[in-house]
């Protein structure tokens, strides 16, 4: 168990937990000391997890993101990442600081949570030949850490597109949501490069090792290309032609959705050369 990380990950688990409610009573108390003891079980949990995902790595001589439970658990990693990524640019904004912990510590919670579930296998499990390769490391990882960026922006622009109704209504809104659409925006500038490495660059250069042909138009590399147009017509509208707001934000759920359906619902939905579990 311990090799294995599953300790770890529980470990993790607990503190994302307490985290996600700390942060929760600091804004419905309004008492930014609680806000700091949620970053502190959240900075735990991010430590301990990656710890084990280290440990795991080791035990199996690879960064070990080959099946459903590994890439739950990696994804879940990169996500608390990237959300202090962000939540670095906003620390003087302290409402939407602990609005971005709470969302961090409840996606990560969420994900181990699944994982942990009697649906998928926590053991590690034999590699196969096909997938001991450095480029499908690099191919998944950048790819899931630009994910990660796209999971901020989608947030963000879940709370704008909330945010503005509640505005529309007469309601007042107690986040800025020029800030949640620059938060967008930055999160998918930075993600948009790392997905771009990982999914087209490094990902065409393991199919060509591991199946002799950069691209054969498999599903999930289909829907991979489909999503990295989705942003780049996300880039292009935003310093283009200027959109911002709640048309923008759209764009930006759309491409998550997407994003997602190509992590997990491909490999179960679609037959294809990535059909992995």
């Amino acid at each position: 168990m311990l090799s294995s990380g599953v300790l770890f990950f529980t470990v993790a688990l607990v503190a994302y937990l307490m985290a996600l409610l700390l942060f929760l009573f600091s804004m419905l108390l309004h008492r930014p000391h609680i806000e700091l003891v949620g970053i502190g079980a959240l900075a735990v949990g991010f430590c301990v997890h990656g710890a084990g995902l280290v440990l795991r790595g080791l035990h199996a001589g690879m960064i070990t993101i080959t099946n459903t439970y590994e890439a739950l658990i990696f994804y879940s990693w990169v996500i608390v990442l990237a959300f202090q990524a962000i939540a670095v640019t906003i620390r003087k904004y302290r409402e939407a600081r602990a609005l971005m912990g709470l969302l961090s510590s409840t996606l990560a919670f969420s994900m181990i949570a699944l994982a942990a579930s009697p649906l998928f296998s926590q053991e590690p499990q034999p590699i196969a030949p096909i997938l001991r390769s450095h480029w499908l490391a690099l191919h998944v990882s950048c790819a899931i850490l630009g994910e990660g960026f796209f999971a901020v922006a989608f947030v963000s622009s879940i709370l704008l597109l909330w945010f503005d109704r509640k505005r529309r209504t007469g309601q007042e809104s107690r986040v800025s949501l020029d800030l949640l659409d620059n938060l967008s925006y930055k999160a998918i500038a930075m993600g948009f490069p790392i997905f771009t490495l990982g999914g087209l660059f490094f990902g065409a250069i393991w199919a060509q090792h591991a199946w002799g042909r950069y691209w054969s138009w498999d599903p999930k590399e289909t829907f991979t290309l489909v999503t990295w147009l989705v942003y780049v017509v996300y880039l292009h509208l935003r310093v283009g032609f200027g959109w911002r707001g709640r048309r923008l934000a759209w764009v930006a759920v759309i491409g998550f959705l997407l994003a997602l359906f190509t992590f997990a619902g491909v490999n179960y939905l679609i037959r294809g050369l990535h059909s992995y579990k």
